[in-house]
């Protein structure tokens, strides 16, 4: 049976300006590969992003950062 190994999710806050405004985007990497983005588009409203697909919206942060971690998973496994 395969073990589970632990891996290092990095975080990196920025902005990022998408049509004339400011939007806080959360950058996920795993050593030095940036595996995706979280951008908030309000309180409850959080946009993945995993290279350039479309993950689909979450209402919180974990939900979104999640996504991203399983889509990578499937794809570098």
């Amino acid at each position: 049976m395969k073990k589970n190994k632990e891996i290092e999710v990095r975080s990196e806050e920025t902005t990022r300006n998408i049509n004339g405004q400011n939007y806080s985007v959360t950058e996920l990497y795993i050593g030095k590969k940036k595996i995706g983005e979280v951008l908030h588009y309000g309180p409850k409203e959080f946009q993945s992003f995993a290279e350039d697909e479309d993950l689909g919206a979450s209402k919180t942060m974990d939900t979104a950062i999640e996504t991203i971690i399983r889509r990578w998973n499937l794809h570098e496994q």
